[in-house]
């Protein structure tokens, strides 16, 4: 049992991360994940030697990787039979860059997955039916980048199944992944989004920190250098920064040898590798079709794999 300190004190669309830092919360990872539990301030953090915090601050960056033992577990590492990886994108789509993105992308044959924010979204509909038609995923991250840790269930509900809405409007798909925006979610929240939603809640184990604004390199050398097979990066297309990386980001990985797919695909594969042929998601829920690059296999979506 593992417990670190972060805060979930993280940036919206107007410049505010997805990722956790140090400050408020205890993260205690377990077999089920990491569950984020409110307990205040822990004291004495200071008093500790300067390489025992950053230590500590660093494996509390960085959720626990595993493949889900039943479906509705959060996902932020799977275990995969290959050199494969998931790009994620978060907040957008901004009508600026997520268009260059793609158009990155689809240069070098790689697949990712978008976590848009429903009121970006509704605004730029056709860069999402784009997105789906070159075989990217398209997934919820709420509709206006609430704390759904703060929110009642009522509210967290209305946000994500407003979101649905817009995308299934857009592409004709529903979504079948989610991301909690700030990483904040806790256990019946997981479980709400898989009974309610058949949704994976999908976090992150490589963290860019392009939020901050690092500059080119550093953005690539994380993105790269910390990318693992089965590896879940987290970006977000809607900085000029990130723009400016994300082809060194991705031909960096291609030239290590790793394939970029989406969310569902690299779970697709973990379950497969696992042995786990059970029901992914609630009978009737609708996927966008899998297809791949130049260089990608692509995940058919069976009956017992339809994520």
């Amino acid at each position: 049992m593992l417990a670190a300190v972060v805060l979930t004190a993280c940036q919206t669309q107007q410049g505010q991360p997805d990722t956790p830092m140090v400050g408020e919360q205890i993260v205690t990872e377990n077999r089920s994940g990491v569950v984020v539990r409110r307990k205040g301030k822990v004291r004495g953090l200071a008093r500790r030697s300067s390489s025992r915090a950053a230590s500590v601050v660093e494996r509390a960056r960085t959720p626990r990787a595993y493949v889900p033992r039943k479906p509705g577990r959060r996902v932020s590492h799977v275990n995969v039979p290959g050199k494969y990886v998931a790009l994620t994108f978060d907040d957008g789509p901004s009508a600026a860059y997520t268009p260059q993105v793609l158009d990155i992308l689809k240069r070098h044959g790689a697949r990712a997955t978008f976590f848009v924010v429903g009121r970006s979204a509704a605004a730029n509909k056709g860069i999402l039916a784009r997105a789906v038609s070159e075989g990217h995923e398209i997934a919820n991250h709420t509709y206006s980048h609430i704390k759904m840790t703060a929110k009642s269930r009522q509210a967290v509900a209305n946000e994500i199944e407003r979101t649905n809405a817009i995308i299934k409007s857009a592409t004709g798909y529903s979504p079948t992944v989610m991301r909690p925006p700030y990483g904040a979610v806790n256990s019946g929240l997981v479980d709400m989004m898989y009974n309610r939603y058949g949704f994976y809640t999908v976090l992150w184990d490589v963290d860019t920190r392009d939020w901050q604004k690092p500059g080119v390199s550093k953005v690539v050398s994380r993105a790269v250098g910390q990318a693992q097979p089965g590896s879940i990066i987290l970006l977000h297309d809607i900085h000029a920064s990130t723009l400016a990386a994300v082809e060194q980001v991705v031909t960096g990985l291609q030239a290590r040898g790793y394939k970029l797919v989406t969310v569902s695909q690299l779970i697709a594969m973990g379950r497969r590798a696992s042995g786990d042929v059970s029901p992914a998601s609630p009978e009737g829920a609708v996927t966008a079709p899998a297809t791949g690059g130049a260089d990608i296999q692509p995940v058919a979506a069976t009956a017992s794999e339809s994520l």
